[in-house]
């Protein structure tokens, strides 16, 4: 009894560990491509739902492809209605993985496991070695299958384990609750489902008992989009809300019509476990096809129950979401939206400083110093976020992303400082002994400061869209700013010959502000001369 009991849970734990580890493998597969599907599918609602079946297989839990669109709508990468049509697509994807687990192959476990981890000694390339990983982490998922199966068997003799399978099996909603309880807890549908598929097997079950440990999987596994979407914004709650409703209603629908639902999934014939996993694909499968041409009351009614009202201060990250850190290529993109907020506060900085020398009101000034500290904030939080990604999961096209945008941060967080560390101190310099500069020097000052903004919307523009034309453009743009400093300078000095009195008082301001705001175009400009990934500049 021991020995069985001992068996049957670590069977349990190693069905999760290595359906968890098959999940994170395959996604290798897809790489920086997801964001790309996304963008080209989701706009189209059968598109979209067809890219969510394929982001399930991919991810392997149509739970993980919510938590991805939880995030993927608090970025507001996606509205509401593509979310939902790609959440109907992924709760039927999803249920590939138990149809896998159905097919009478268990006893090669063994021989994927050896193929997995000979191939994985024997290869050098990252491609190579995911692909032996998938294969081990499929051996080990059907080992573990086979464990619990064999723990079902000698654990049937047993009287307390007898009494407690007859119990649920006359109990169908305690069963219900049961599963549901268990699915939100170790968050895969798909590892319940197979640990139910293996000790009913065992015990010579029938479809009907275990539909509502079917119903109950499918129910738990919300669980993980409720976590990821109600500590997020409200896209994300409306997202996880939403999975929640579509499973309530099909939970609601089928379980007082289980032994019709039985009697009809039994028509297809096959043993215990193809009928289970024939089951739960035939749910989600009605799910979707009786949801789909109401997409666009659902999402009315979702947002009815959660209005699109949301009160963020300004020292809170907007698209940031560490649920997100498992799926590498989401990370990034929220990380990239984050940077392009801080991009227009650094604007909003740059553009305001100069003007602040003809009206400097401590206010504004207070107001611009706030700002810094608000940049500085999303500096630190956008590489804290950054840097807990796992390398050993990212393809290399993200991790040199990764370099990218930590590098883009770092410019922007100095542009910031140079407003707040030397610009702002000229300010209040100026304005406490009462300088001004002269008509011709301050129209000098205005001209630069133009072309150093434009250098900063190029900058941003190019960053967005990664377009080399602007880069190009950009550094043409910097050697402008290079050419007007050098000039202003040279008629700077001719002014303090001349004796002009503005230029005489202003002569330290003028030289450090313009060579401040060619440092601004300068950082504006290193995010262009990166090396891509063949080593050449962009």
């Amino acid at each position: 009894m021991n020995n069985s009991l001992l068996t049957l849970v670590g069977g349990s734990a190693l069905l999760l560990y290595a359906i968890e580890s098959l999940s994170k493998t395959i996604q290798y597969f897809a790489g920086s491509r997801t964001r790309v599907w996304i963008n080209l599918f989701a706009g189209n609602r059968l598109a979209g739902c067809v890219l969510g079946f394929v982001l399930a297989i991919v991810m392997g839990s149509s739970g993980a492809v919510t938590v991805m669109l939880v995030g993927l709508a608090n970025a507001r990468l996606l509205n509401l209605q593509q979310v939902l049509a790609v959440t109907l697509g992924a709760i039927v994807g999803s249920t590939l993985i138990v149809q896998i687990m159905a097919f009478q192959i268990s006893h090669y476990a063994m021989l994927m496991v050896t193929a997995g981890v000979t191939l994985g000694f024997f290869t050098s390339s990252d491609r190579a070695k995911h692909f032996s990983r998938t294969i081990l982490f499929l051996g080990i998922m059907f080992l573990s299958m086979n464990l619990i199966k064999d723990a079902g068997n000698v654990l049937e003799q047993n009287k307390a384990f007898q009494h407690g399978v007859q119990y649920f099996s006359h109990r169908p909603l305690a069963a219900l609750i049961l599963s549901t309880y268990l699915t939100a807890m170790i968050h895969s549908s798909a590892a319940t489902i197979a640990l139910i598929m293996s000790l009913l097997v065992a015990q010579g079950s029938t479809l009907q008992e275990a539909l509502p440990w079917i119903l109950g999987a499918n129910l738990g596994t919300t669980s993980t989009g409720f976590l990821a979407g109600f500590r997020g914004g409200i896209l994300g709650k409306q997202t996880a809300l939403a999975h929640f409703l579509v499973k309530v209603v099909g939970v609601a629908v089928v379980y007082p019509l289980m032994s019709q639902f039985a009697e009809l999934v039994g028509h297809f014939g096959g043993e215990l476990e193809r009928q289970i996993a024939n089951a739960h694909t035939a749910f989600n499968l009605g799910l979707a096809v009786l949801f789909f041409p109401f997409i666009s009351l659902g999402a009315k009614i979702v947002v009815r129950i959660i209005p699109e009202k949301e009160d963020t201060g300004p020292f809170t990250f907007h698209y940031l979401d560490s649920r997100s850190l498992d799926t590498p290529e989401l990370a990034l993109a929220q990380a990239h939206r984050e940077i392009l907020r801080m991009s227009d506060y650094v604007e909003e900085m740059v553009e305001k400083a100069v003007v602040l020398f003809e009206n400097p009101v401590s206010r504004s000034i207070d107001e611009l110093r706030e700002k810094d500290q608000l940049v500085d904030f999303l500096n630190k939080g956008i590489k804290m976020h950054l840097t807990r990604l796992s390398q050993s999961e990212m393809t290399k096209q993200q991790v040199h992303r990764e370099f990218e945008l930590l590098f883009r941060t770092s410019d922007l967080e100095s542009i910031g400082d140079v407003v707040e560390k030397n610009i702002l101190p000229l300010v209040k310099k100026t304005a406490k002994k009462g300088y001004t500069f002269s008509d011709e020097g301050w129209g000098e000052i205005v001209s630069i400061h133009s072309k150093v903004m434009e250098c900063l919307q190029l900058s941003t523009a190019f960053f967005s869209s990664s377009d080399r034309a602007l880069a190009v453009k950009l550094a043409l743009l910097f050697e402008e700013v290079e050419e007007m400093v050098a000039e202003s300078n040279e008629k700077h000095v001719i002014r303090l010959h001349q004796g002009i009195k503005e230029t005489l008082d202003t002569s330290s301001v003028h030289l450090d502000l313009v060579g401040f705001l060619q440092r601004i175009a300068k950082l504006s400009l290193n995010f262009t001369q990166l090396p891509d990934l063949r080593g050449e500049d962009r």
